[in-house]
């Protein structure tokens, strides 16, 4: 597969794209677009992070606010752009590992403008594992990392530790803005690479997707196709993670507008200060995973509420994970009341190999979505019914992105399928071309002209339903059970955040079922304890015709996640069979 067909033109700073829509596309290189902001409009502001840390020594947080304009973001990316040019080879892979502030969007944009290889990770943290962070040092071999003094102990004690052969660490925030003038702009192609993605490890090792010029470019074009006109933005998500890097940082700077930043562990804490950003900067959209709208829901005050307005809020993006109703329906009932419209919400679909979009709701329908028929739906076949006991509610998550094809195939035969569930197969010029040095992964999943996705789905009037993983499935008697229906019914009679696995049997699949719970639940006298799990085992029994093998109770947060905090189910499930689940 290519990386669509761009190709360069008179001008070395623009590409063309005859496949993202029925007119010819002249885009711009993301590093020429925000020099050109720069020099247009070099005092309006590019980027806003509200900082809040714990100071040590001190028991109070301290709240700071760092603003970069056009102009100072272009100078302080082109003075790491300089340092990078005068110490590596060209197109050499350099690993950022910033903390999630300012510095981490200079990071990435200096590798932009030196024409280096950017490999996203995140500065080391006593919270954090390691693990993924070495396998891709070991798999990308940077030849620099970028980072700041406060990380900078931390981060060459972590490199040490993966035996990385390289030696140059620079700090971002200790290269001088005076030395933006020795930056040159290299030559810059296409299907040139411009990061490693890599991926979030769901299912298995991370792989770095190799994600070019033309796909940064296209993914940037088919967000503002959907969120424009907008002036300013909010998002928590990690920059590391597909959805960050290109909701927080690519779409939102290639339409010069202002992007305001908090942490991961800043909305972890407090989920209401993402919300007070999108209220106090009149944030036009925002973005989060599924889980962020049961988190607000759980954790976000009556009183903090009313300090609310998120009237100015057009466009709720919600994606990285699968998009349940019942979330979104919770999250609008308790935050109307804020001005929050029922139209907000955007379900969208998307993967690291497509370059993070593949399908979005329009702007303003709010969240579409169907009752199906569930036990046709085990068999693979998509019967909408009226809602009932024996029904699934799915949400939708949209229709696909201009120049985007999606394709519903049979996985084992490759053959399109109609009317029934089959593996989302995706291909556009946002798709990429394959893995960082793994031809044969490549080979798989790139295979035939389409991406083929891994996920279980159908088009339904005219939009992208996605219904789980291939991994994830459980076939039990040859029918596939989705675990994200099997762990809606068990959230529908238990308190718990709820994880269902298939695990091997001499004959068949055994289902198990994991609950996350708050310390008050792990508590539970025995006898209440039995009760509880005497309920999720006669819903499951009734709405899905499944014997529960076991149900484990384990503390609320306890289980693998991914990046972007999906349930690693292949984790679990090795856990499980281990016996080494916490």
């Amino acid at each position: 597969m290519t990386t669509g067909t761009a190709r360069p033109v008179t001008s070395p700073s623009t590409m063309t794209f005859t496949d993202l829509g029925p007119e010819t596309v002249r885009l711009e290189y993301l590093g020429d677009t925000v020099a050109r902001f720069a020099r247009e409009r070099p005092d309006a502001p590019a980027l806003t992070v509200l900082d809040d840390r714990r100071i040590p020594g001190e028991t109070r947080r301290h709240e700071t606010v760092t603003t970069l304009t056009y102009g100072e973001l272009d100078q302080r990316a082109r003075a790491v752009a300089a340092e990078l040019q005068e110490h590596c080879p060209a197109r050499s892979r350099v690993a950022i590992l910033c903390p999630h502030d300012e510095t981490y969007v200079v990071a990435f944009l200096g590798c932009l403008y030196a024409g280096m290889v950017a490999v996203p990770l995140f500065a080391p943290e006593l919270f954090r594992s390691h693990t993924r962070l070495w396998s891709v040092v070991e798999d990308s071999t940077p030849v620099a990392a970028l980072t700041t003094t406060r990380s900078v102990r931390a981060v060459r004690k972590a490199l040490t530790e993966t035996g990385w052969g390289g030696g140059l660490v620079l700090q971002v925030d200790r290269i001088p803005a005076e030395g933006a003038d020795r930056w040159r702009r290299p030559a810059t192609e296409p299907g040139q690479v411009a990061y490693l993605q890599y991926t979030s490890g769901s299912t298995g090792r991370p792989a770095g997707v190799r994600v070019t010029q033309a796909n940064l470019a296209a993914a940037a074009y088919q967000m503002r196709t959907r969120f424009m006109p907008a002036k300013a933005a909010v998002s928590w998500v990690p920059f590391f993670h597909d959805m960050g890097l290109i909701c927080a940082i690519a779409s939102p700077l290639s339409a010069g507008m202002h992007m305001v930043h908090l942490s991961p562990m800043s909305f972890l804490h407090r989920p209401y200060r993402w919300l007070k950003a999108v209220s106090d900067y009149r944030a036009d959209w925002t973005v989060t995973p599924n889980f962020g709208l049961a988190h607000c829901v759980r954790r976000v005050s009556a009183e903090e509420i009313a300090t609310l307005d998120l009237s100015g809020l057009n466009a709720l993006a919600i994606g990285g994970e699968p998009v349940h109703a019942r979330s979104v329906d919770a999250f609008l009932d308790v935050f109307e009341r804020a001005g929050l419209s029922r139209t907000a919400p955007v379900p969208c679909y998307g993967l690291a190999e497509a370059t993070l979009s593949v399908a979005m709701t329009p702007n303003g329908l709010g969240a579409v979505g169907d009752h199906f028929d569930r036990a046709a739906l085990t068999g693979g076949e998509v019967r909408p019914a009226p809602e009932g006991p024996d029904t699934v509610p799915l949400v939708g998550s949209g229709t696909v992105l201009p120049g985007v094809s999606v394709q519903i195939t049979d996985p084992d035969s490759g053959d399109e399928v109609h009317g029934r569930v089959g593996e989302i197969w995706t291909r556009g010029p946002n798709a990429t071309d394959g893995y960082w040095e793994q031809p044969e992964r490549t080979a798989r999943v790139y295979g035939g002209g389409w991406l083929r996705t891994g996920d279980w789905g159908f088009v339904h009037h005219g939009a992208l339903y996605v219904v789980g993983r291939l991994d994830d499935v459980i076939i039990v008697r040859g029918r596939n059970h989705y675990p994200e229906d099997i762990e809606a019914t068990v959230e529908s009679v238990a308190p718990v955040s709820a994880t269902a696995i298939g695990v091997e049997s001499d004959q068949t699949q055994r289902l198990v079922v994991l609950m996350e719970a708050d310390p008050p639940m792990l508590g539970l006298p025995e006898a209440d304890a039995a009760a509880l799990c005497e309920r999720v085992r006669q819903a499951v029994s009734r709405h899905h015709g499944l014997a529960v093998h076991e149900v484990v109770t384990v503390r609320r947060g306890a289980l693998p996640r991914t990046t972007s905090g999906k349930i690693q189910r292949g984790a679990c499930r090795h856990q499980y069979s281990t016996a080494t689940l916490p």
